[in-house]
């Protein structure tokens, strides 16, 4: 019958445990994620600056190639 009861509390304490690496695993992804999309963005960003000035030099060139 102490063994039962053992077992069941280290079964718990199992569960317990799993269930927390679990969070802060969770955790850690969801951390990295963010930390990523902000990359993401900064590099859109950057991409679309790029495009404009790109579109402008295309519409100086041709401006310049009607004269």
């Amino acid at each position: 019958m102490i063994t039962l009861g053992v077992q069941t509390i280290t079964f718990a304490f199992g569960l317990f445990k799993i269930y927390t690496d679990l969070q802060v695993k969770l955790k850690e992804l969801d951390v990295r994620l963010s930390s990523v999309e902000k990359q993401d963005d900064e590099i859109y960003s950057k991409l679309d600056k790029m495009m404009e000035k790109l579109t402008a030099i295309e519409i100086a060139l041709q401006n310049k190639a009607d004269r």
